[in-house]
């Protein structure tokens, strides 16, 4: 178990490393839009390519500040109303959108026909964005070759029902119900990959219990669906 001194350590430099990130992407952008002057076309290329590694980075550094968090034991929030899809979704989408579309993943995001107006919700960008990134992340490891992912969405009044489901195997029986505990390693899947430092779907159970959620697996015939709720501020 890493002490408290070195768990502060990587909270402060995950937090000034993610910080230098979005100041190098908002540059970034002011100069594809022409802000500083006209650029040629490979060089507005190159900065497209540069401008997906950071966004990429940003994530990475959020993720890192979660598990930092729930190592220690500690997680905190800091509320905000934001746009589930706008402000949440469609930034990891964009964030991952070159890992699905390597590997020839078909994403279908079931919130963009229903959701024409806005879906209010009290969050933190970074913490729900960590539980998305996380979700899909697994969607896109232990997903069959060439999988469907599938966002869904339902509207229930007080919250929202939400799923990330990939089709391929579903997880072995004898693995759901260490799923959400700390330190779990599902194992291999059919691609050799296994779960990392095995945080990751416990940080997901603590940032959507903090938010007055629940969060449970259901096996698919043909592949696996991670179903959660979040309460929806009233509009």
């Amino acid at each position: 178990m890493m002490n408290k001194q070195i768990l502060n350590m990587l909270k402060i430099m995950s937090h000034d490393f993610r910080g230098s990130l979005v100041s190098i992407s908002a540059t970034i952008k002011l100069l594809n839009r022409g802000y500083y002057g006209k650029m040629d076309e490979g060089v507005q290329n190159k900065l497209n390519e540069l401008f997906e590694k950071i966004i990429s980075l940003i994530g990475i550094s959020e993720d890192f500040l979660g598990r930092a968090f729930t190592v220690g034991g500690d997680l905190q929030i800091e509320w905000e109303i934001l746009d589930l899809k706008k402000d949440v979704i469609d930034p990891v989408l964009k964030e991952l959108s070159s890992e699905t579309k390597g590997r020839n993943i078909l994403i279908d995001n079931r919130l963009d026909p229903v959701t024409k107006n806005q879906i209010l919700i009290k969050t933190n960008k970074i913490w729900l964005k960590t539980v998305f990134r996380n979700l899909l992340k697994n969607a896109i490891k232990y997903g069959a070759p060439e999988c469907t992912i599938e966002i869904g969405f339902e509207n229930h009044g007080s919250y929202c029902r939400l799923n990330v489901y990939n089709s391929g195997e579903p997880i072995p029986e004898e693995w759901r119900d260490k799923l959400f505990k700390k330190f779990t390693h599902i194992g291999n899947n059919n691609n050799g990959n296994s779960d990392g430092m095995g945080l990751g779907l416990y940080l997901i159970k603590k940032v959507i219990q903090k938010h007055g959620g629940n969060i449970w697996y259901e096996a698919q015939e043909h592949g696996s669906n991670f179903v959660f709720t979040v309460p929806v501020e009233a509009y």
